[in-house]
């Protein structure tokens, strides 16, 4: 490697040292704000057609397979719009992928208020999916790369905390609508709010940063340097051009100019890494989907009326704020890997319990213990799952692991269960998804490694595996040392 390069590598990691010491400060809280916004947004979105398959499945007089088709329509187009999208953040960048998201899900959730029948309902919702696939794993990627190792966990538990917000505030509007929109209008009026989303992108446009990460990425090491320091001075920090993090800088220096290419995600060291956190992250995503897209119909089937049934759903939901707010701390002060663990076993014992006969007081902690931990869970899965790949194929890795779970729960799983519901009693059901989450954490549970605590270029490359392949390729030790 030329004396060039090296110092460039060197001024780029002494950047990323920089930004991993930085406290939390007004810009850093602003972008958590900000992202957690844009979550509420989209999962208002997302949400909104639990109330909306509860309203419409006496209006339009739907079968089961018609329920599950509206169901999963949106999310088999989030899986879809996740296909490129991974390519397209670690190539165009993260917030422009996010601006672009926004636009076509608010554009088409609206457009559906406005169906005649459930044909055109589904093509709305599948094309609003495709929007929603691109925007939902950015926040993820930025804060992961945005926000300090000691904080990263906090972070993303804080603003994915506003996710159950979002999911409790739409049942909670479909609560209120109910009774006072003709139910025939009732519907349309929620999908129209659900496209209130696009009037966050002037704001997006102004307040919101690129990744630093990217943009060292592309060679922007300028425009980095300006944020860093600009972080600085508003810290009271000074300015360190010597400060570096010496496994940082190896890892710069052994993965630079090495494909990232979709398949590299399936050789070593990734393929390992790449199974045991998509499993990881399908454990939660399995009853996730279920008691999003189903609660207010479970519980109006355990006997609530269609209002209750929401208002006791945005109950629920807004437990859940709390619980995934503790989750995120909890993974950084402790291990993300041993909370995804405890909470997922935690949860698949609830679901498990949900529906058997019991009083009514054991029956609401069994729901809350069900809607809580498995909320819970999503941030450490997600983080965990971001912090395995490096920066040139976070996006890649990230966006195909929401691509693969969400078609395995929010598409198969989602039209399968009114089906198997008619099938099944509703103790056996929930049993069985309990028992898959727990089968799914096994892996983490028995070959996961720690991230908390670690940079994340160290989380995201295997120094050691690199090491090795650089050696065996006659790479002088200097190269792949970091020496």
């Amino acid at each position: 490697m030329s004396t060039t390069e090296s110092r460039d590598l060197f001024a780029q990691e002494n950047l990323l040292a920089r930004l991993d010491r930085m406290p939390v400060n007004g810009i850093i809280l602003a972008i958590v704000a900000l992202l957690g916004l844009v979550w509420i947004l989209e999962a208002f979105d997302i949400g909104i057609i639990a109330p909306v398959i509860l309203l419409l499945r006496t209006t339009w007089k739907l079968s089961p397979h018609d329920v599950g088709l509206i169901g999963s329509s949106g999310t088999l187009g989030i899986v879809i719009g996740l296909l490129p999208a991974g390519r397209l953040a670690d190539r165009y960048g993260r917030k422009t992928l996010l601006m672009v998201g926004i636009v076509v899900f608010s554009v088409f959730t609206f457009l559906g208020g406005l169906s005649r029948d459930i044909h055109e309902l589904l093509i709305c919702r599948f094309i609003a999916g495709l929007g929603q696939g691109a925007v939902f794993p950015v926040p993820y990627l930025l804060l992961s790369e945005f926000v300090n190792k000691h904080w990263r966990g906090t972070a993303v538990g804080l603003a994915n905390s506003l996710l159950g917000f979002a999911y409790g505030l739409n049942t909670l509007v479909g609560a209120l609508v109910i009774g006072r929109v003709p139910a025939e209008q009732a519907w349309r009026v929620l999908l129209m709010i659900g496209g209130s989303a696009i009037v966050m992108l002037p704001v997006i446009l102004i307040f919101l940063p690129e990744s630093p990460r990217f943009l060292l990425k592309v060679g922007k090491i300028d425009k980095v340097r300006e944020l860093v320091e600009k972080l600085e001075r508003l810290s009271g920090i000074a300015h360190d051009d010597t400060l570096s993090d010496p496994r940082a800088l190896q890892v710069l220096q052994i993965a630079r100019g090495r494909p990232a290419s979709l398949l590299t995600l399936f050789e070593p060291p990734y393929l390992s890494r790449l199974i045991v956190s998509y499993l990881a992250l399908l454990s939660p995503f399995i009853l996730f989907y279920v008691i999003t897209i189903y609660g207010p119909s479970i519980l109006h089937h355990m006997g609530a009326s269609k209002a209750n049934a929401l208002y006791y759903t945005s109950g629920l939901l807004f437990l859940t704020v709390v619980t995934t707010a503790i989750a995120g701390s909890i993974g950084d002060r402790f291990s993300r890997r041993t909370g995804i663990i405890v909470l997922m076993i935690g949860t698949a014992l609830a679901a498990s319990v949900l529906q058997q006969p019991m009083p009514r007081m054991l029956v609401i902690l069994a729901a809350a213990a069900t809607w809580g931990l498995v909320y819970a869970a999503f941030p450490l899965a997600k983080l965990y799952m971001a912090e395995q790949f490096p920066t040139r194929l976070r996006g890649t890795g990230a966006m195909l692991g929401e691509c693969v779970t969400r078609f395995l729960s929010g598409v198969v799983l989602v039209y399968l269960f009114p089906i198997l519901s008619a099938s099944m009693t509703p103790s056996s059901l929930f049993t069985l998804l309990g028992v898959i989450s727990v089968v799914c954490i096994l892996p983490i549970w028995m070959f996961g490694t720690q991230t908390s605590g670690r940079s994340i270029e160290e989380t995201g490359t295997d120094v050691a595996a690199y090491a090795q392949s650089s050696s065996a390729a006659g790479v002088a030790p200097s190269e792949s040392s970091g020496s």
